[in-house]
Order: C-alpha cells, then sequence, then structure tokens
C-alpha cells in the first residue's frame, strides 16, 4: 500500500499524484501549479535535476545523465546554469529564491533605517 495523495487531472479526470505539475497520461499542464521548485521526490544534491524532472515530466535518472553528458562535451557551463538555476529556483513552492533572499537582505543593509543616519530636513 502506498501513501500517496492524489488529485484528479483538470483535462482527463484521471487520479494523478497531487504534487504533479502535469498529467502522467494526458500530459496536461495542471492548473494548481505553482511553479518550479527543488524539495521534490528523489531529490540529490540541490535538487535540480529532480525538479526540472519533476516539471518536465521526464525520468530524473535521464536528466541527472543528460546533465553529466553535457558536462562531459561542455566543461563548467553546465555548472554554471545549475547554479544559476539554483539561485532562481526556490526550496518550497511558497518559499522565496535564495538569489531573492539575498537581493532582500541587501536591500534591508542599506535601506536608511539601518544606517544609522538620521534624516534631517
Amino acid at each position: 500500500m502506498t501513501d500517496t495523495i492524489t488529485k484528479s487531472c483538470t483535462a482527463c479526470f484521471k487520479d494523478i499524484d497531487a504534487r504533479a505539475l502535469r498529467c502522467s497520461f494526458c500530459t496536461q499542464r495542471q492548473a494548481d501549479v505553482v511553479g518550479l521548485y527543488r524539495d521534490v521526490p528523489g531529490r540529490a544534491v540541490g535538487g535540480v535535476t529532480a525538479a526540472l524532472a519533476m516539471h518536465f515530466n521526464w525520468d530524473v535518472t535521464l536528466v541527472r545523465v543528460a546533465f553529466l553528458v553535457s558536462l562531459a562535451l561542455l566543461g563548467p557551463i553546465p555548472v554554471w546554469a545549475y547554479v544559476a538555476v539554483w539561485l532562481m529556483t526556490p526550496f518550497e513552492q511558497a518559499g522565496k529564491a535564495p538569489l531573492s533572499k539575498v537581493i532582500d537582505g541587501l536591500g534591508n543593509l542599506f535601506s536608511p533605517r539601518n544606517t544609522g543616519v538620521e534624516h534631517v530636513e
């Protein structure tokens, strides 16, 4: 017995995984989809390949093999792409991406209320 939560596909009305972005039967994108995030089943290092696999309804092993092949062919470029996607993708569905957190932190750091200088009119 599996403990998976299911939902009904909005197009073909078959039962699918509640976290699915696309229906595994008709491949229709689900209306309740939030977007790309890294807290997905099968997550290994940063969760990027597993998130991309889930988002595009691909096998995570194929995405990882494609990453390794591109790494062998293109050198460090796929690593930079992986880091860029990691920086721009939130960990949780409703979370903020790491890059957004850094930008918000810098904005708060340099805001007038945190500089210690009073505004004189």
